[in-house]
């Protein structure tokens, strides 16, 4: 009886709270604080020869510090790479399913990036990942490497995804009601005339087939307005003229740091001062940035013996990303980096800050009024007469552009130029307008009404191997090697390793051709709606010398161009014989790292 009662009594009393454990975190160390992690490398000595100097201490190199250090410098190394380029390029992925559309900023779709960009129009629209296999390059867009085109960039970018994000949320009636067409599609999904006949008699046709003129049913109505391969074309298109016709490069940038000088005099003391420390503060983390783009682009020092050398898969993607090559463990003939290094330099000789703090703001203020009245009239009078913004006779840009330069003749003859002409020399890019736009499908430029003459379109090359790939002496990994050799960067030992990693080097998704580059199909200026067929433009003298220099290369190198094929024939293998196919390759790809750093 006793235990009955012992046993019931544990049950009915109600259980005591266990009070929650505080959790105890590390005091975080501040930003100046002694640490052996900072302490700075000794001379190196006949134990460091071999090692690397990282977290305070000599390390060898199959050590989880220079493992975890190689990983972190060379992210930091990719998206110093990636904030110098940024806006010079737009990637547009289409999917293969639904033709729904996404932009990015670079060769690789990330995640975080395209989600944002689709909207959700029911169950099962939006994917809950991106899924590599389900999406496919559509078209790129690639500025000139100046720093007003890579203003131009991220404006395009800002208007693409706004004009996709508008269609979908606001879409216009005709994109939206049920038109002839559809209701044939759907009575042919129900069966046969005989049969539809049959359910119109027995009364059960009622609420299946809609009426022509009413808004779409909910599983179409998603379909319509995913589908955006059309409307992403001609927007592109558009955006494109509204560019070429507005101010020009030099003009554009010049605006633009007046009117932050401007604004920067019309604040008050306090505010100018805060402006100042995020200007210095900005400079501190653009030149850190510098350094760390460095690391790619220049020869390590042997002494240095902390700075790790880039892992290879961050090469590969750098090589890439900016259409180089790879030699000694770091990036070549990247062009587009050493244009827009030398453009940046020519802008920052030709403006002079001092200009814009002298300027008139009453004046400065009534001007820009001026030029943004012009505009909005000849916005206005456009549609009066036309319904759409680009057709055969024009386009709406075009009549802005005209109006925004009549209204500037008339203010500088009534108060004057503002903004006078600088004596020293305008850089060579001062009037490039030229933008470069490459396909997977020529006949998808179709979709937009006209293109604006300064775009130059070509094929899109879904595999590119690399540019170095004629491997003979006169080609450009012989070029290549021939200029590091000629500038003593490295020695013959170093040569035939270079030489592969030049070679093995890869860009992939949207490299253009060269055979067609400069070229623009007749139908895209006209607007013709029919197949453009790509016809290759007849080389001039110089072009059937390089032509001909080419194909002597590929004769010399008919032997290594084999011996290239069979390699990548077996890791196509490798990756496709099953689970001890990839065991092999993870194995092999663990030693390859682990001689990474020893031959360096």
């Amino acid at each position: 009886m006793a235990a009955t009662a012992a046993t019931t009594m544990a049950h009915q009393m109600p259980p005591m709270s266990i009070p929650q454990m505080p959790r105890i975190r590390p005091p975080r160390m501040l930003k100046g604080t002694k640490s052996p992690n900072t302490d700075p490398q000794p001379p190196i000595g006949p134990t460091g020869a071999s090692r690397w100097w990282v977290q305070g201490k000599w390390r060898k190199h199959n050590s989880n510090a220079i493992k975890d250090r190689a990983q972190t410098q060379s992210r930091q190394a990719v998206k110093a790479l990636q904030h110098r380029t940024h806006g010079l390029d737009i990637y547009a992925y289409r999917h293969v399913r639904t033709n729904q559309v996404v932009y990015s900023l670079t060769r690789t779709l990330q995640s975080t990036k395209v989600l944002k960009q689709l909207v959700f129009h029911g169950k099962k629209t939006v994917p809950s990942s991106v899924r590599t296999d389900m999406w496919t390059p559509h078209f790129s867009i690639h500025f000139p490497s100046t720093p007003a085109g890579a203003l131009e960039g991220l404006f395009a970018f800002q208007k693409l995804r706004e004009l996709s994000l508008q269609r979908q949320l606001s879409p216009p009636d005709d994109l939206i009601r049920v038109t002839e067409e559809d209701i044939a599609i759907i009575r042919s999904k129900l069966g046969n005339p005989v049969d539809i006949q049959e359910m119109a008699a027995r009364e059960e046709l009622t609420g299946k087939i809609p009426k022509l003129g009413e808004i779409l049913p909910k599983k179409l109505h998603a379909r319509r307005l995913m589908d955006q391969k059309a409307t992403s074309v001609a927007d592109a298109a558009f955006v494109l003229d509204w560019i070429s016709s507005g101010p020009g490069p030099l003009e554009r940038l010049v605006e633009v740091a007046t009117n932050r000088a401007v604004k920067h005099s019309q604040k008050t003391r306090r505010a100018r001062q805060r402006a100042n420390a995020i200007r210095k503060e900005e400079v501190t983390e653009q030149q850190k940035l510098e350094d760390r783009a460095s690391w790619a682009l220049e020869v390590r020092e042997r002494e240095n013996r902390s700075r790790l050398p880039l892992m290879r898969a961050a090469l590969e993607q750098l090589s890439m990303e900016h259409q180089g090559l790879i030699a000694r463990g770091r990036l070549v003939e990247a062009e587009n980096i050493h244009e827009l290094r030398d453009a940046v330099k020519e802008w920052e000789a030709f403006y002079d800050d001092d200009a814009g703090k002298k300027i008139d703001v009453e004046a400065w203020s009534r001007r820009q009024y001026a030029l943004r009245q012009a505009e909005r009239r000849a916005i206005e009078g456009w549609f009066e007469l036309h319904d759409v913004p680009m057709s055969e006779h024009g386009s709406v840009w075009k009549n802005v552009g005209e109006a925004r330069q009549g209204a500037l003749k008339e203010f500088e003859e009534k108060e004057g130029k503002i903004l006078s002409d600088s004596d020293k020399g305008k850089p060579d890019w001062a009037e490039s307008r030229e933008v470069k736009m490459y396909w997977a499908d020529l006949n998808d430029g179709l979709f937009a009404a006209s293109w604006p003459q300064t775009v130059v379109h070509s094929r899109l090359a879904p595999f590119n191997v690399a540019r170095g790939q004629p491997r003979g002496p006169q080609g450009v990994a012989g070029a290549v090697l021939k200029e590091l050799k000629d500038s003593e960067e490295i020695d013959d030992a170093e040569t035939e390793q270079t030489r592969q990693d030049t070679i093995l080097s890869k860009s992939v998704h949207v490299i253009g051709g060269r055979l067609d580059d400069s070229w623009m199909p007749p139908e895209f200026a006209s607007g013709v709606k029919q197949p453009a067929t790509l016809q290759p433009r007849q080389p001039d003298s110089e072009d059937q010398e390089d032509s001909y220099a080419y194909d002597q290369d590929q004769e010399r190198g008919q032997g290594t161009a084999a011996e290239d094929i069979a390699a990548v024939r077996e890791d196509l293998e490798q990756s496709s014989s099953g689970i001890w196919g990839r065991l092999r390759g993870f194995f092999g790809r663990r030693k390859r790292e682990s001689t990474f750093y020893e031959d360096r």
